[in-house]
C-alpha cells in the first residue's frame, strides 16, 4: 500500500515527549522535572498541553520531590507509567510493521 501517511503532528509530538522522558531517564538515573523537560523539547506552551495529554491518558507520572540536595525548592518530576513504556513499544512496532516492503 503505498498511499501510507506518517501519523498526526500531534502524535509524533506526543511520541517525542514520551521518547525525551524515556532518554533522560537512562542519562540521568531520574525523570525530568517540568521546566527541564520543556527545555529539552525546546517548546512551552505546546508542550504543556502534551504534558497534560499525556498524563491524562495514563502515559506519564508526575511527582512532587526536592530539585536537588542544596535547595528546598520542590519540583514537579515526570516519568514515563508502565502504560506509557509499552505505548512506545507499541508505536515503535507499529512503525517497523509499516516500513516492510
Amino acid at each position: 500500500m503505498n498511499d501510507w501517511k506518517p501519523p498526526p503532528t500531534s502524535l509524533h509530538a506526543l511520541v517525542r515527549l514520551l521518547t525525551v522522558i524515556e532518554e533522560f531517564t537512562r542519562l540521568h538515573g531520574r525523570g525530568p522535572y517540568t521546566r527541564e523537560l520543556l527545555s529539552q523539547l525546546r517548546s512551552w506552551g505546546y508542550g504543556e498541553g502534551l504534558l497534560s495529554l499525556a498524563w491524562g491518558l495514563g502515559l506519564v507520572e508526575r511527582y512532587d520531590d526536592y530539585c536537588n540536595g542544596r535547595s528546598g525548592r520542590v519540583c514537579r518530576f515526570n516519568r514515563l507509567s508502565e502504560r506509557g513504556r509499552e505505548f512506545l513499544r507499541s508505536y515503535g512496532e507499529l512503525l517497523r510493521l509499516l516500513s516492510r516492503q
